[in-house]
């Protein structure tokens, strides 16, 4: 008995100090208590709030006497001297309590089964009991106190299914008010300190509900066996009959039985102090039958799912009653098993039996032969289980994490671990997903076409460790939480094509009679100015594929002239919606007026985070794929012009020059150009140039003093700079000419003195571009 309080002593000592003495830094007294030292000869350093009052110059404290001051805490600076406060950092924690309880010893109860303790005494109002049991602790405060006949009586919930060793499951109380810290010390009412040990609680009874399991059976196929004991530290001796059993290092052991007994008389004495209580009594002892079981049979499957419809387990048989499974059941203490499935593997027999819905923490299995009650043969015992929470993610290549399950290509499943040698499958769920199982990849998942609203992946609790055709099992039947939706995952399709694809979109001009001609991306395509009415871009719905999904496309035609000015009528710019068909989609391209006018295409993938999977990484506005094609190819160009000189100087040539030569103020003529043109159109400066002008309109005279005015024609070089309307009818340019002219009508017809051939060299500016391409 000593040993036994030492512990419990040592238990309640590690809950609240090391050691007995004052040294802690919580420090409780009770209210309206003397006053208490801080310990180890410190001072305060401060004097105490909270209606605290301190003592002989600091090195005592005296706790409130209003009641309201229970549970409240203070912080107070102390130190070892008045002289070392400036320095000190301790700081002590006071809290006030309520005056100690009385608490009858002989009335206090201990219930594990039940997780309740139960005592009679005073003042119990807002006690604590705090409980420790191996690896668990806890506690609970006194809420529900009642008085009956003048005493006191309260309940406590401690230490659910602890031991029923008072050495291993310990208790203490707490007055109201008080703190669980290992650091605190507790003065009584007279300002003495008290030990650790006042405050722990032994019970005067420990009552148990349950010793045996309620399906407990003892197999003996091996002849010996262990009795399954709730509580083996609760048990001083057994009688079991016919059968020889004895305690050995907390197992009951049995030994010994022939093969005709299926039961015998259990009979267990307790403890001293510990009783079961059967109906409204209490007992020392505990008699039951229990079967007795002749052939090994364990669960091999994990222990069972608690709450699930579709929970089962697989129980391996050995020896004799694997070898013939005529008229065996199998039984739980909620009735019969169905057998699902049986297969031999080598010298056993593992059968799956369909479980359903348990409730109970244990499960126990045995088979029986015979109606009725039968012959019990075999048993087995396991504990079960929550269900365990299943997670899933799916996955595209790429793309992980999807919210939906796409109903045009697989996804990867990819599921949270279930536990040791057991694994989470995916399962189909007809007319809303399909499941397809890859060896040594994740399972993949495909949603039906026409599935529609929301869905729950549900998965099968598999066990790896099985013989083959039983790892496949389905043990329990788990949803995923997460509602996902179905829908199409729809995929950047490539528009360029790729080595196995041909092109979604392509940009052809003409057909039919006229040779094919297709543009490439990327690469300016020059064609005649006759296909110009023969361009389209084609859509290839038929070279989509159901995985791609549905493409959304931006869609962009232009059409420049030839100074890069855009023709606002053929303007295009919209979002073609392209799905996999058996027709391709045609978008013709109007707009194309003149030669050399710019055909420009672009097309990309709509950056649409609710319409494309990964659409962050589209870059909004920059095209996939653009095409460009000019349309015209000749290299000479024919085209008139109407010429306004300005300057012009006239150089007479032979007889009379100096009377035919000078400065032209003013013409006008119309001329023709001859004028080689680059690939995109653009005319080189310099050209051939012939004509008709009429000189000299305004007073323009010859240093002789002769009129200059006439009717020329001019063939030469110009050198010409487009100012507006470039390649236009209305084409503006500046010009520079280098002319032989030779009259063809002068002002005064009788002046046979001037000189009717000349060189013309000066600027101009010319309006006008009538002409063709050669």
């Amino acid at each position: 008995m000593v040993f036994v309080l030492k512990v419990a002593v040592l238990a309640a000592a590690l809950l609240f100090v090391s050691s007995g003495s004052a040294h802690a830094e919580i420090l409780h007294a009770p209210v309206g208590g003397r006053a208490v030292p801080l310990g180890d000869g410190r001072v305060a350093c401060e004097p105490p709030t909270g209606d605290w009052e301190a003592e002989q110059h600091g090195r005592l404290v005296r706790p409130p006497a209003q009641e309201e001051a229970v549970g409240r805490a203070i912080e107070l600076k102390v130190a070892a001297t008045a002289a070392a406060c400036a320095e000190s950092d301790v700081r002590m924690t006071l809290i006030v309590v309520d005056r100690y309880p009385v608490i009858d010893l002989a009335t206090v109860v201990f219930s594990p089964d039940e997780g309740r303790l139960d005592a009679q005494g005073a003042r119990l109002n807002g006690v604590t009991i705090a409980w420790t049991s191996g690896a668990k602790q806890g506690y609970d405060s006194c809420h529900d106190m009642f008085t009956e006949q003048g005493v006191e009586r309260c309940s406590w919930g401690v230490a659910r299914n602890a031991s029923a060793d008072l050495n291993v499951t310990t208790l203490t109380w707490l007055p109201r008010g008080a703190r669980i810290d290992a650091s605190a010390v507790f003065y009584d009412a007279a300002g003495r300190l008290i030990p650790p040990e006042s405050f722990v609680l032994r019970p005067s009874r420990v009552v148990l509900t349950r010793l045996l399991p309620a399906d407990a059976a003892v197999d003996l196929a091996t002849g010996q066996g262990e009795v399954p004991l709730l509580h083996p530290e609760a048990v001083g001796s057994a009688e079991c009959g016919q059968l020889s059993c004895e305690m050995t290092d907390g197992r009951l052991i049995v030994r010994g039985a022939s093969s005709l007994v299926s039961s015998f008389e259990l009979k267990l004495r307790l403890v001293p102090n510990v009783f079961v209580a059967r109906k409204d009594q209490l007992d020392t002892q505990l008699s039951v039958k229990l079967p007795v079981m002749h052939c090994p049979m364990t669960i091999v499957s994990g222990s069972p799912i608690r709450n699930n419809d579709d929970a089962k387990v697989i129980v391996k048989l050995d020896g004799r009653c694997a070898r013939d499974l005529t008229g065996l059941r199998f039984v739980t203490r909620d009735g019969s098993l169905k057998i699902l499935q049986s297969q031999v593997d080598r010298d056993s027999t593992y059968v799956l039996l369909h479980l359903g819905r348990t409730s109970s923490d244990s499960l126990t299995v045995s088979a029986v032969r015979g109606e009725a009650e039968g012959i019990a043969l075999a048993v087995a015992y396991t504990p079960t289980r929550n269900p365990p929470q299943v997670r899933a993610a799916l996955e595209l290549p790429t793309h992980p994490n999807l919210d939906f399950i796409p109903n045009n290509r697989w996804a990867s499943v990819h599921v949270t671990p279930a536990g040791e040698r057991q694994y989470f499958a995916p399962l189909s769920t007809e007319g809303v997903y399909m499941v397809q199982e890859q060896p040594g990849a994740p399972s993949l998942i495909r949603a039906e076409p026409h599935a529609a609203g929301l869905a729950t992946l549900r998965f099968g609790l598999r066990t790896s460790n099985l013989p083959a055709g039983l790892d496949h099992v389905d043990l329990a039947v788990l949803a995923d939480p997460l509602q996902r939706s179905t829908g199409e995952a729809n995929l950047p399709a490539p528009l360029e094509g790729t080595k196995d694809r041909k092109p979604l979109v392509e940009f052809l001009c003409g057909g039919g009679n006229v040779p094919l001609q297709r543009v490439s991306i990327g690469v300016t395509a020059y064609l005649s100015f006759d296909l110009r009415d023969t361009c389209r871009v084609i859509f290839h719905r038929d070279r989509l594929t159901p995985e791609d999904g549905t493409q959304k496309l931006n869609f962009e035609i232009d059409v420049l002239k030839p100074d890069g000015s855009v023709r606002g009528e053929a303007h295009v710019n919209e979002v073609v919606i392209v799905r996999a068909g058996a027709e391709p989609r045609f978008a013709w391209i109007r707009g194309v007026t003149d030669p050399f006018d710019r055909i420009r295409v672009h097309v990309s993938h709509v950056a649409d985070d609710r319409h494309y999977i990964g659409a962050a990484e589209l870059r909004t506005g920059a095209p996939s794929a653009q095409w460009t094609a000019v349309m015209g190819v000749g290299r000479l160009r024919l085209y008139g012009t109407s010429t306004i000189p300005a300057g012009l100087y006239r150089f007479g040539l032979g007889e009379g020059a100096r009377d035919s030569s000078g400065v032209l103020q003013l013409n006008f003529g119309v001329i023709s150009r001859l004028v080689w043109l680059d690939k995109d159109g653009k005319e080189f400066p310099l050209a051939f140039e012939t004509g008709v002008l009429v000189f000299g309109i305004t007073n323009s005279k010859s240093p002789s003093g002769e009129d200059l005015f006439q009717v020329g024609i001019v063939a030469g070089l110009g050198f010409a700079v487009p100012i507006a309307n470039r390649s236009m009818p209305s084409q503006a340019s500046v010009n520079l000419h280098l002319w032989f002219e030779t009259s063809a009508m002068r002002k005064d017809k009788g002046d046979e003195t001037a000189s009717r051939f000349a060189l013309i060299f000066g600027p101009s500016i010319s309006i006008g571009n009538v002409g063709t391409s050669l």
